[in-house]
């Protein structure tokens, strides 16, 4: 059987190795509003589909185990357990697949690396803009 976790395994690996820290550490600093509280944030929620799809397949197999007798009553449960995880196996594929694109695009920067410039943050508002010159000519 195929590892039920693998996606938020993989991801998890990657952010840590990002990052150069353990998830845990990562996640004790994070403040709202940076790229790494996003990436933790959608972290968590490729683990909660990760377990929503163990979940729901463990049900499938109870409510269809060989030593189990079904009966017509049993059949309406056994298609909303299977409804049930075909969604949560989506939802995960989804969201390891925004995950995974947002981890393809960073790269972690080496130590010693010059820092990157700073924006400046603008201090007057903009002068406004002058009327297009057919505007200005009537």
């Amino acid at each position: 059987m195929p590892d039920p976790y693998a996606a938020s395994r993989t991801a998890g690996e990657r952010i840590e190795a990002l990052y150069g820290r353990p998830i845990a550490e990562l996640a004790a600093g994070a403040e709202p509003g940076s790229m790494r509280y996003a990436l933790l944030n959608s972290f968590d929620a490729l683990q909660y589909a990760d377990r929503g799809v163990v979940f729901h397949t463990e049900q499938l197999h109870r409510l269809t185990a060989p030593e189990r007798t079904i009966e017509a009553v049993d059949v309406g449960h056994i298609i909303d357990a299977a409804r049930r995880l075909a969604h949560a196996v989506t939802t995960r594929d989804s969201h390891a697949q925004v995950l995974g694109d947002v981890l393809q695009s960073l790269h972690r920067v080496p130590d010693g690396a010059p820092d990157l410039p700073k924006v400046c943050e603008p201090t007057a508002a903009l002068p406004a803009a002058p009327a297009p010159v057919s505007a200005r000519s009537r």
